[in-house]
């Protein structure tokens, strides 16, 4: 049994929960209908038309068992939780991503003003008193420091 085929889709018939319900019936019909479309002596011309058939044969053979059909069934289920799943998880973090990028814009922002309202502070306390704050930020410890100088102290 392989395992990327879904033995439902190959048949024409509905996947999942909806397969699941499809009687041996139906699955007779489906693989009937489909045999006469892909049997290799209605397709001459087609290369692939006798592992085409094959493929619809060993499909057919697995629904038509209970046993290897309940089989199919979970493995089917399984395998499209982990899918939900993992696209889940992909979301959560390309979501988290977009949400860090929308943080650090705002940080920035914030940053910006902030630096701008400093140069305007020190402006003003260099035209009141004679003396400023020079600000710069901690490499170390990542704050921003204010230490105070006179006009004619270089920097």
């Amino acid at each position: 049994m392989e395992m990327e085929i879904d033995h439902y889709v190959v048949l024409g018939l509905s996947s999942g929960e909806e397969g699941r319900k499809l009687t041996d019936v139906e699955i007779g019909k489906a693989f009937r209908r489909k045999a006469l479309e892909l049997h290799p002596d209605k397709r001459r011309d087609d290369p692939n038309a006798n592992s085409n058939f094959l493929r619809l044969k060993l499909s057919y053979e697995v629904l038509k068992d209970e046993k290897t059909r309940k089989q199919f069934d979970d493995l089917l289920r399984v395998k499209r939780k982990m899918m939900s799943d993992l696209e889940e998880k992909e979301y959560a973090f390309f979501a988290r991503d977009s949400m860090n990028k929308d943080l650090e814009e705002e940080e920035a922002r914030f940053a910006k003003k902030l630096k701008e309202e400093m140069v305007r502070i020190r402006r003003d306390s260099c035209r009141n008193t004679g003396n400023f704050f020079r600000v710069r930020k901690n490499a170390r410890n990542r704050r921003y420091e204010f230490n105070k100088m006179y006009v004619f102290e270089s920097e």
